[in-house]
């Protein structure tokens, strides 16, 4: 009795140089793919072979899920963004269909990019991803840290962060908004937090802050 090979599903992180900023491994299992996941924008970024199958991650990571368990004949492959393993995709299709199925390269994260951007070191800051975790107790971990990054959202920007924060007098923070990470259009605006709390930016965005020298 034959039993069918179980592809390996690779995730692949990807910035907004495309195909180009990949490995030569990278760019060969991409190129080879039956199957090949990613957001609409990561897509658009690589060429594929006629015959490879496209699928939109959206907000669907559950229907992703479920379409890698009933594939694993194909050579699939999920391009996510930066380090996939960082507040990313390959967390989630790792727990739902074990981390044995999964090969993961990463690319450089936009948390990191943001962190070379303003020259500040990320060892010991507190990173959180405001669409795992709620504001207020985001607010709260940061009123004791010294530098702190974080993944915005529509919800939480950073113009309400920074609103939050002087709601509940903790203004001691030097402030950066890095918008579009690689991307043509990147933008890292420095300021206080009383001028971020006026101001709007682009969804595609991280927010750092440094408690200021000399305070508690």
């Amino acid at each position: 009795m034959s039993t069918a090979t179980v592809e390996k599903i690779h995730v692949i992180g990807i910035g907004d140089d495309g195909i180009d900023g990949l490995t030569a491994g990278a760019r060969r299992l991409v190129h080879e793919a039956d199957l090949l996941i990613g957001a609409e924008r990561s897509l658009a970024l690589v060429p594929t072979r006629p015959t490879t199958q496209r699928m939109l991650i959206g907000g669907d990571l559950e229907g992703v899920a479920r379409r890698l368990g009933e594939s694993t004949h194909l050579r699939s492959v999920v391009l996510a963004t930066g380090d996939p393993l960082f507040y990313g995709t390959a967390r989630y299709l790792c727990d739902q269909l074990g981390k044995d199925r999964f090969d993961v390269v990463p690319h450089v994260s936009s948390m990191q990019l943001a962190f070379a951007r303003v020259k500040e070191s990320w060892d010991e800051a507190y990173l959180t991803n405001l669409a795992t975790q709620t504001l207020d107790l985001a607010v709260e971990k940061i009123r004791t840290a010294q530098k702190v990054g974080l993944f915005p959202t529509e919800q939480s920007t950073p113009r309400r962060v920074a609103k939050t924060l002087l709601e509940r007098r903790i203004d001691y923070f030097s402030v950066y908004v890095c918008e579009n990470l690689g991307a043509p259009d990147e933008c890292v605006t420095q300021g206080e937090l009383t001028d971020i709390a006026t101001m709007d930016f682009s969804p595609m965005c991280v927010m750092i802050l440094v408690r200021k020298p000399n305070l508690p």
